[in-house]
């Protein structure tokens, strides 16, 4: 082995030594290069400027010439042509590559270049005297030898150039021919001194060889021993390192034999064992014991314990080193057979005494055969009193109940449950029982379990859960009964402040100082009206009673109603006011109009409220819409110069009852609930706001919500009268006002008087309500909700049942949600909040008077919605024609006609019967189909495309007038229940629109 390391080494060394050589030849070839290639490059730079001071002396004289032929008026660049030469002159001084030759000639070229520049200058100087005699200069033979012998002095020192580049070229291809020459026979030394170490050493090889064999076959018949063993035989050193391990052992360990080589017996033992078998193991050696047999328990590759028994054997080899050699048999499966019986009785014990559960088991003649420690501790007996009895055998009042559980389960072989609470020592249990048959692997029944688990705490919690439910429930209708009697009892005298102010604001007589005391008092309680809406809107935000809807509304009538008011509050604040409205947003739109009014006067509030000086502005965006342009987002950025927010207040502000300075409240007013409401109304709207701001700055507040483009926009022709409100909107009229607050009594009577009421009559309770109508009949009744004794809503049903149909509108300062449909579950006609607007109420005494106009009481004839939906060939233009077929160009769906066609304000009823008639008149037309009367099927789709002609749905009109001719003309009952669900299908499609539209009618 060491002759074959020396002559390894010697390889390696002679490699070395070539790859050595070899990178020192390509070291210095790549130098060489280098240097010629900047010799070529230094060479080519000379060259060109030598060429260059013939090039700038053929311009001089060149020049010259143009000069004299001209007669001067070409100007001469004598002087810089001059400087040039001389520059290049220097540069080529300065080589230090110059050779001799090179040296002489360039002394001669500066010689030659001062004679000629002496010589144009005398050309130049006499060009101004005698130009004759300059241009004998020029062309005369001395001045045309020096031209031509600076040529030959410029050709001479580029061929001394050239001549030395050639040289130095062959100087280098010599010398790297040298080299290269140098190297081969160096490597071709050392690549004879390879193969004769090659063939040394294949030579060594083959002798290994032939004695490896010899070891290999007496190896491989002990190993055929050792595998075919069914025990593990394994080699390891006196200090307990695997020499040797059969492959049987990784049946055992996990491990595979030729992994364990090499490794530690202490790898398969926990530390203990590892303790126990080294003491064992040493002791052996120092005994000189020639074997030993010993149990242990070994850990296997997975973690598993096992245990073997091994028998060891100390052997001395030749060379005198000791070596264990060991048979390994695993007996873990018969060492643990002895102990699984006990040691599965003990567990189970343990797990059935420690359950939380109560549980016993009977064998099939009944007797007990185990119960655990909850079953003793709850029922309060020992095991020695209950194992081994039976039922007959116990004086206990609870065994008559799972006796009888027992006999059913033994009966059906189903399980029983029931529930049972039991008092033991003044505390109450609840628990689950659930008896159950125990089969074995015939299936066949051997007993009976019962376990009993403890639904105490879950019991209690269920009951806790519920009385905090009613709590809850009990709170929230607290909650909605203060909110109500708070907004009855602050808005009924708030209801007389406003009226009040709005009758003083009508008398001509006021002065302007008493004018501006009501301006004051109007703007006061205006204030007082946004706190109050701010509080209930936060309370019904905390209920989640708070909702948001889709209507159509035209963002820019929404925009400049909000903002106007504003504006002028602005503008006496003396502050600059702004608003800019991109035009790419599109105006007709879906959403709550009423909330982004809300954000927005909020939001612009704030900003003139905390802006003492400068401008408030608003911008509105389009952020972004859908490839269709039907979903789009809109910004809104409210920005101004006022005070600004800390940055450690700008999340605070946002919170409930919260302003960003300690004296905002009293400097500037508010509940601090503004932007607390403003964040939940955009978050109800799946928006997002934002805040920039810093003190003494300003802020900006940015908002963003998403609406759904208007689809069926209302079309309001040019030119089209607008129809106004009459001077005496209630001319005629015959009102009874029931109300039992004073003032509210006289808000209400001057409020009615000069909206032209011919009669009005007051009652202060529902029971004189009551007695006035038995006498005298009202063309419509102004009902108050709350009052003592006979409430709103018991005196309109009251009316009611005795037979009293006039028109009745409720009145009350309750802001709860849901407080209309309960008006109109009583049997009231519609509803007005306090303080009311009186537009608003002339408006609904209008609706529901049928006064539209300044006729009078009665109202106008107008004819009944069914007659329109149902008369398709009616007289006059109100039945639209059917559509004609094959017009791809109009839209699916119209309401142009029917504005045209029907009176503006029987409009939306016509359409609300379309929508409630609609269904019946498909469901018909479905049974007709199916009974086969093919003459009500008719009957009905001619009314159905009548109904249908007045929202131009064209496609379903086309299939009502083919079904109607075809069963009528052509007999032809195909497809007829085709067309109808296409026709049904439409009208489903398209009833959203309709409703949409119906939102948009007055």
């Amino acid at each position: 082995m060491r002759n074959i390391a020396l002559t390894v080494i010697t390889l390696v060394i002679a490699v070395l030594m070539v790859l050595s050589g070899f990178i020192f030849y390509a070291g210095m070839v790549q130098k060489r290069t280098n240097a010629a290639v900047n010799w070529i490059t230094n060479s080519q730079n000379i060259t060109n400027q030598v060429r260059a001071i013939a090039i700038l002396d053929y311009k001089s004289t060149a020049g010259i010439k143009d000069h004299l032929l001209s007669n001067g008026n070409i100007p001469l660049e004598e002087a810089l042509l001059q400087d040039s030469i001389q520059q290049a002159l220097q540069h080529l001084s300065g080589n230090r590559h110059n050779t001799a030759s090179q040296q002489g000639y360039l002394q001669a070229i500066q010689k030659l270049l001062l004679q000629r520049r002496h010589t144009k200058l005398q050309i130049v100087t006499m060009a101004a005297t005698n130009p004759a005699k300059a241009q004998e200069l020029v062309v005369s033979t001395a001045f045309t030898a020096q031209t031509d012998s600076l040529r030959d002095l410029v050709a001479g020192y580029i061929q001394a150039e050239q001549r030395e580049l050639l040289q130095r070229n062959n100087n280098d291809s010599s010398y790297t021919t040298w080299s290269f020459r140098v190297t081969l026979i160096i490597s071709a030394f050392l690549l004879i001194l390879l193969v004769g170490e090659a063939r040394y050493i294949f030579k060594l090889l083959h002798r290994i060889k032939t004695w490896s064999n010899q070891l290999l076959k007496s190896e491989q018949t002990f190993k055929r021993l050792a595998e075919e063993a069914e025990p593990i035989i394994y080699k390891s050193t006196i200090h307990g390192f695997f020499t040797y391990v059969s492959p049987r052992a990784e049946e055992l360990t996990g491990y595979p034999n030729t992994t364990l080589v090499g490794k530690h017996y202490s790898l398969l033992l926990e530390d203990k064992e590892f303790e126990r078998l080294k003491t064992f193991y040493l002791q052996q050696l120092e005994n000189g014991d020639e074997y030993s047999s010993l149990r242990f328990e070994i850990v296997t590759r997975t973690g598993q314990k096992k245990w073997v028994e091994q028998l060891a054997y100390l052997l001395t080899g030749d060379n005198g080193r000791k070596e264990f050699e060991c048979i390994v048999r695993d007996i873990d499966q018969e060492y643990r057979k002895e102990q699984h019986v006990q040691y599965l009785q003990k567990r189970l014990e343990a797990i059935l005494d420690n359950m939380p559960s109560m549980m016993f088991v009977k064998d099939m003649p009944g007797n007990y055969l185990l119960v655990n420690n909850r079953f003793m501790e709850v029922m309060g007996v020992s095991k020695e009193d209950i194992v081994g009895k039976t039922d007959a055998e116990l004086r206990y009042p609870w065994v008559e109940r799972y006796a009888g559980m027992s006999r059913k389960v033994m009966e059906t072989g189903a399980r029983e449950k029931a529930e049972e609470t039991l008092t033991i020592d003044g505390k109450t249990f609840h628990f689950l029982l659930t008896m159950f048959p125990l089969r074995n692997a015939s299936h066949e029944m051997i007993g009976i379990c019962c376990i009993g688990t403890d639904l105490t705490e879950k019991t209690l919690y269920l009951q806790q859960e519920k009385e905090a439910r009613e709590k809850a429930v009990e709170a929230q209708k607290s909650q909605e009964t203060f909110l109500a009697n708070m907004s009855h009892e602050i808005r009924t005298p708030m209801n007389g402040i406003v009226g009040m102010t709005q009758l003083l604001l009508q008398e001509k007589a006021l002065s302007p100082i008493q004018q501006e005391y009501v301006n004051a008092i109007r703007r006061s309680a205006e204030n007082l009206l946004v706190i109050i809406n701010e509080i209930l809107d936060f309370s019904r935000i905390k209920a989640g009673k708070l909702e948001v809807v889709s209507e159509p509304f035209n963002l820019r009538e929404v925009i400049s109603s909000t903002v106007f008011p504003l504006q002028l509050q602005a503008r006496e604040k003396g502050l600059v006011f702004n608003v800019r409205t991109a035009e790419n947003i599109p105006v007709e739109l879906l959403g709550d109009a009423v909330r982004l009014r809300q954000i927005l006067t909020n939001l612009i509030e704030n900003a003139i409220k905390f802006t003492p000086k400068g401008y408030v502005t608003v911008t509105v965006t389009l952020v972004s819409a859908d490839k269709n342009n039907s979903g789009v987002r809109i910004g809104f950025e409210v920005k101004d110069t006022g005070i600004g927010i800390p940055a450690d207040k700008q999340e605070v502000i946002f919170e409930s009852f919260s302003q960003s300075h300690k004296g905002n409240s009293r400097d500037f007013g508010g509940t601090g609930l503004g932007l607390t409401i403003c964040k939940h109304l955009i978050d109800l709207q799946n928006g997002t706001l934002t805040v920039e701001s810093s003190p003494n700055t300003g802020s900006v507040f940015y908002f963003e919500l998403p609406f759904t483009k208007n689809p069926f926009p209302r079309l309001h022709q040019q030119g089209q009268p607008q129809s106004s409100s009459p001077a005496l909107p209630l001319r005629g009229l015959s009102v009874l006002i029931v109300e039992d607050n004073r003032i509210n009594q006289q808000v209400a009577y001057y409020t009615l008087k000069k909206g032209g009421c011919s009669r009005i009559d007051v009652a202060d309770s529902g029971m004189a309500a009551l007695e006035i109508l038995s006498t005298k009949s009202y063309n419509c009744i102004i009902m108050d909700l709350q009052m003592p004794g006979m409430d709103g809503y018991e005196t309109t049903r009251a009316i009611r049942n005795n037979g009293i149909n006039t028109s009745i509108i409720a009145l009350t300062a309750s802001a709860l949600d849901g407080e209309r449909e309960r008006c109109l579950q009583a049997g009231m006609n519609d509803y007005v909040s306090k303080p009311f607007e009186k537009e608003d109420l002339f408006r609904k005494i209008q609706a529901s008077t049928g006064n539209s106009n300044d006729q009078g009481p009665q109202p106008e004839h107008r004819p009944e919605p069914a007659k329109h939906l149902s008369n398709p060939t009616g007289a006059g233009n109100n039945t639209p024609p059917p559509a004609p077929p094959g017009r791809e160009e109009k839209p699916p769906i119209s309401f142009e006609f029917i504005h045209q066609a029907v009176a503006e304000d029987e409009v939306k009823i016509v359409l609300e019967e379309l929508v409630l008639t609609m269904p019946n008149y498909i469901s018909q037309m479905r049974q007709y189909i199916e009974e086969k009367n093919w003459h009500e099927v008719g009957n009905l789709a001619h009314q159905l495309k009548g109904n249908l002609g007045f929202v131009s749905m064209h496609e379903a009109v086309q299939l009502a007038h083919e079904i109607n001719r075809g069963v009528v003309l052509d007999n032809n009952y195909e497809e007829i229940s085709r067309k109808a669900a296409r026709i049904e299908e439409l009208f489903n499609h398209f009833k959203p629109a309709i409703e949409a539209h119906i939102a948009t009618c007055p």
